[in-house]
């Protein structure tokens, strides 16, 4: 029986890029230069300080913007909605109105909390406002249902 484990080469192991030198790319400074310089074929500086190492070795390719700030999860929610506790309270509680839109009420609660705190605010903002708009389908159903249908089916 052959081994199903996958075959690994030595390149693999390897960075995805070579740390360009002096001796082949004029436009870096050797690694005792400490300020940031444009590299010439793209619009991002490099600072060749903090350039790749042993403990990232894809540290050209890492990008960090100092100009983004961490919105509060308050700015993140939708408008009649004071807090991200009560919309995680009402998907809880439009499971028991309805099963099928309240788990994935609860779902898309978590995961709108789970990308604000990873700083993806779009993504939060577009998962939370699911998740409210779940809630108002479950309330909608859960009310069709217990007080529509249930009693016509048991009459």
């Amino acid at each position: 029986m052959a081994s199903t484990a996958p075959r690994v080469t030595p390149n693999e192991r390897q960075p995805l890029h070579n740390t360009p030198d002096a001796s082949t790319d004029p436009s870096f400074a050797p690694a005792g230069h400490g300020g940031p310089q444009e590299h010439p074929r793209s619009g991002y500086y490099s600072d060749t300080v903090f350039g790749s190492s042993a403990e990232n070795p894809y540290g050209d390719t890492t990008e960090w913007d100092s100009n983004l700030r961490h919105m509060p999860l308050s700015e993140v929610i939708p408008r009649p909605w004071q807090s991200y506790h009560q919309i995680r309270i009402a998907s809880y509680i439009s499971v028991v109105l309805f099963l099928l839109t309240g788990v994935f009420a609860v779902k898309f609660a978590h995961r709108g909390r789970m990308h604000q705190s990873k700083g993806l605010m779009g993504m939060a903002q577009r998962d939370l406002l699911l998740s409210v708009r779940l809630i108002y389908a479950s309330v909608f159903f859960g009310v069709f249902l217990y007080f529509i249908i249930i009693p016509v089916a048991a009459s």
